[in-house]
């Protein structure tokens, strides 16, 4: 036709754009691939990006086509059964349906075949890419690992649950998922093709149509004899009972209904293939029929009946069994199951002389007095220099300085390109001048100024330190805020550190990176990441390397995807580099009879520990648990990707903490899984909490804590991770938990537990009594009035001999400025409270002995909260002392008390007024 070409010239633009779309997303694709293949192969690990991507492809390739190939080929039966000649129904109505399918047939008929293939392959498409992504499940099946622990109910080893049921459960489903959407495609067809017509009773199916879908029904039911008998084995994560995994019910009344269930639907199966030689659906109904009754009364009445009048009535003698499987796996599974318990006398008869004991005085020595979140506020008014530097973090170490082991406090420079103002915004900046970071902050957990800020041990740009921590390798191009990418040793200099009025400048002389090399390499990286200025720029040279996926979690999680990462990662100074750790997790839902927590995990061990260089970026995955099933599975799967643990040097291992992460869950269980008898268990009559849990404040429980410090009875103090225990919806502490994390027994934990004929203070009581004391709520009172606020640090619960002490520190804080001062530190013991401006002297206070101790005094504020290191004036102390008074007459209903004291009071105020009008000497000129 004339018209066609001009037609069709107007969607030409259309085309053209619609083709570029096309291919700028391909291109980008290839790229993203490309340059993720030189990224694994910059690391060493080439093998991990084609194991990871075959595995995907082959699983999605199987599943994918194995989908296409059924459904398709059984449309295409279908449509090769569609019958030749029609015969017309008799009847207005059915006469009508018999035109209305036909002029449908008529209409779609030389689509079909389009439509059948194409829907076919879009839906194979669709089930492909979605069991690619499951492709952890086959290889943990293919590669699976014995536990060495035989499950109680049916005498099969764990890793039966763990590895190979999931893959089982996913191709039951897979299967009942194709022969429903096959049965109904094939049935759709032939009704489309007039094999199948409802409304003739004479001849509503043809002969080999009633065939066909009866062979498809008989697979469903066979299939359904598969399902039924993994079920049989899921009843190990039943929640029927008091806890998670086969009950009393489960085990003698869903299983044996479970088996005849399987016996019915195999019956089932049968008749629908005999019916095959017999007319009409009366055997397969009666049989489909006999399967739904069964399927009510033995499914589901008859386990509810058993239950209701046999399980309710006696449930802990019922039970006690199935209890008693759940404690013991629940508590292997979280790694419970070695815990040593020990008894802690809470004593109340701790003395002067037993703090000054050489076994107290590294406790007494490493008290953390700066909390993490309040120290970061001064860190960054003391320590960031430039507004585009960052400490994201404040962690917590331990570290032998100048031949003493000291906690300390540390945080990482990093450089955050979105700190940088709108104008220095440019792409320059941002991927080619900004590059890095520089150097680490570090300072002790128990030392403050005179004027109560942190003392540092590490400090300013570039580092200094007047101790043995050096850092000689400062720069951080990979931490966790280093998310995007930089192009380093190109002509332009990288901005280094500010050095004055001027700037430092440095060339990259590290390993990482990707090499630019030539033309196309550019090309590719423009693609990926979106940008021409990488073509165009003429600073980018061959040399030149591109620095991309640096922040640590993506990192990680490009090498190791199954690994579930600890949220905390932390830095430590290791032979004058910085270092970053991360703790990485395997974990499973399906380890047989284990309660899951609030995640939905069952099972967890911290079997990987890896370490990322901040310079370099060498990263470094530490096999560290030998005994972990998953992790042996994972390792037959990526062989080469992890390191033996016994390669770790020992320097790097001095480092390592027991992760905070797995210490909470652990926690959390064992408040409950403590208890190991069925019936003490049932009836949750020892159950345990974390103090504060529940709470109107948050609800989330008191945070764990590192400490330094020698444990009861032990040879030496070890850096520990600890947290104390109280009785559910009570405040008095029970016990406390602590995991050790030094190299000799790292992971061991110890559980201390309290005299339960003795009350304990918890926290909250303790908390409770510091704000009511008469001498202590005043002051605070003041503080907060002033133009400051007052800050209350974690509470430490701290064991020192047989008794528990707690300390914790406060902080002044003005409302312009947030650099937290440490002001005083709270003790309390037994009935005593004291709080004073350092440690030393508030536990000599409650101990009565003379301030002594290596904890350097925070500054004694004044009333508007400033600090002030001398002693109060007589005048002054006396001012301060008949306001106490007055303040417990006023509590007392004393008034004339009350009175008298606040005549007094006004009385040295008199006194005071001409001397605050006077000049001292010399003061004039030092105010010039």
């Amino acid at each position: 036709m004339p018209g066609s070409p001009r037609r069709l010239l107007k969607f030409l633009p259309a085309l053209v754009v619609a083709g570029v779309i096309a291919i700028l997303a391909g291109s980008s694709g290839i790229a993203t691939f490309v340059t993720d293949l030189y990224w694994y192969r910059e690391l060493g690990h080439e093998g991990v990006f084609w194991t990871t991507l075959t595995s995907r492809w082959v699983a999605g390739a199987v599943f994918g086509f194995a989908f296409f190939a059924f459904l398709y080929g059984n449309l295409r039966l279908a449509r090769r059964m569609a019958p030749r000649v029609l015969v017309m129904p008799t009847g207005e109505l059915r006469v009508q349906m018999e035109i209305a399918i036909a002029q449908l047939r008529e209409r779609l008929n030389p689509y079909v075949e389009a439509i059948l293939l194409l829907a076919s392959a879009l839906l194979a498409l669709g089930i492909g890419t979605s069991a690619g992504e499951s492709w952890p499940v086959f290889r943990l099946a293919m590669n699976a690992a014995r536990f060495g622990v035989t499950d109680p109910q049916f005498g099969r080893d764990v890793g039966f649950f763990v590895f190979s049921l999931p893959a089982l459960r996913f191709l039951a489903d897979w299967c009942l998922g194709v022969l429903a959407v096959t049965t109904v495609a094939t049935a759709a067809v032939h009704l489309l093709d007039g094999a199948i017509r409802p409304w003739d009773r004479l001849r509503g199916f043809e002969p080999h149509v009633k065939g066909h879908l009866s062979v498809l029904l008989g697979l469903i039911a066979a299939t359904k004899v598969f399902d039924y008998w993994l079920e049989t084995f899921e009843l190990n994560y039943s929640p029927r009972g008091i806890v998670l995994g086969a009950s009393y019910t489960d085990v003698y009344a869903q299983l044996p209904a479970l088996r005849i269930l399987m016996v019915v639907a195999a019956l089932a199966a049968v008749a629908l293939l005999v019916n095959i030689r017999f007319r009409g659906w009366r055997l397969p109904v009666v049989a489909l029929g006999a399967w739904v009754v069964a399927s009510v009364l033995v499914g589901r009445v008859y386990p509810a009946v058993v239950q209701q009048f046999r399980v309710t009535p006696n449930e802990v003698a019922a039970e006690a069994p199935f209890i008693q499987r759940n404690i013991e796996a629940t508590r292997r599974a979280f790694d419970l199951d070695r815990v040593e318990v020990r008894p802690f006398a809470a004593a109340e008869t701790l003395t002067a002389a037993d703090l000054t004991a050489p076994e107290n005085q590294a406790t007494l020595r490493n008290v953390r007095l700066w909390d993490p979140a309040i120290v970061a506020q001064s860190y960054k008014q003391l320590q960031e220099i430039r507004f585009y530097y960052d400490f994201n973090d404040v962690d917590i170490d331990r570290y032998t300085i100048d031949g003493v082991r000291r906690q300390v406090l540390i945080s990482a420079r990093e450089l955050n390109v979105a700190q940088l103002s709108e104008q220095a915004k440019t792409w320059v900046n941002q991927h080619l001048v900004y590059t890095h970071g520089y150097g680490a902050v570090v300072s002790p957990v128990d030392g403050a100024s005179a004027n109560g800020l942190p003392t540092f041990l590490v400090k300013d740009i570039p580092p200094t330190t007047a101790t043995d921590l050096k850092i000689t390798q400062p720069a951080i191009y990979f931490g966790e805020e280093t998310t995007n990418y930089v192009i380093a040793r190109t002509s332009l200099p990288e901005f280094d550190y500010p050095l004055g009025d001027k700037n430092a400048f440095r060339s990259y002389d590290g390993k990482a990176g990707v090499p630019v090399g030539g033309l196309l390499r550019r090309a590719l990286f423009a693609l990926r990441f979106g940008s021409a200025k990488i073509l165009l720029s003429e600073y980018i040279r061959p040399d030149s390397r591109v620095l991309f996926a640096r922040s640590l979690v993506e990192r990680v999680r490009r090498l190791a995807p199954w690994l579930v990462l600890d949220r905390d990662p932390y830095t430590a100074i290791v032979d004058g580099r910085i270092l970053w750790f991360l703790d990485g997790y395997t974990t499973s839902d399906h380890y047989p009879y284990s309660q899951p927590t609030a995640g939905g995990i069952n099972y967890i061990r911290n079997s990987v520990k890896i370490t990322v260089d901040a310079f370099d970026g060498t990263t470094i995955l530490y096999a560290f648990d030998a005994k972990d099933p998953v992790l042996a599975a994972w390792r037959e799967i990526f062989p080469g990707l992890l390191a033996d643990a016994s390669t770790m040097p020992e320097a790097v291992r001095a480092h390592l903490r027991y992760p905070e992460d797995l210490f909470r869950v652990q926690a959390d269980v064992y408040k409950t899984y403590h208890m190991q008898d069925p019936q003490v268990f049932y009836n949750k009559e020892d159950q345990w909490a974390i103090p504060g849990e529940g709470g109107q404040a948050n609800g989330r429980g008191m945070d764990p804590f590192y400490v330094l410090m020698r444990l009861p009875n032990e040879p030496t103090e070890e850096f520990l991770l600890m947290v104390p225990f109280t009785p559910r919806s009570k405040d008095n502490m029970i016990g406390w938990m602590a995991a050790k994390a030094d190299p000799a027994e790292y992971g061991k934990q110890v559980v201390y537990t309290f005299p339960k004929q003795r009350l304990v203070l918890g926290p909250q009581q303790v908390s409770a009594r510091v704000n009511q004391d008469p001498v202590i709520s005043p002051e605070l009172t003041l503080w907060n009035q002033r133009g400051s606020s007052v800050l209350f640090g974690n509470l430490l619960v701290l064991p020192v001999k047989d008794s528990i002490v707690y300390i914790q520190p406060l902080y002044l804080q003005a409302e312009q400025t947030a650099m937290p001062a440490l002001t005083r530190v709270i003790v309390a013991y037994a009935d005593k409270v004291a709080m004073e401006k350092d440690l030393p002297s508030a536990l000599a206070k409650v101990f009565g002995a003379a301030p002594s101790g290596p904890t350097p005094a925070a500054g004694e504020p004044s009333a508007s909260g400033a600090a002030a290191g001398a002693a109060l004036p007589p005048d002054l102390a006396s001012a301060r002392d008949l306001y106490r008074k007055a303040l417990d007459a006023q509590r007392a209903g004393d008034w004339a008390g009350y009175g008298r004291y606040i005549g007094e009071l006004g009385q040295v105020l008199e006194k005071l007024a001409p001397a605050r009008g006077r000049t001292a000497p010399g003061s004039a000129s030092r105010g010039r």
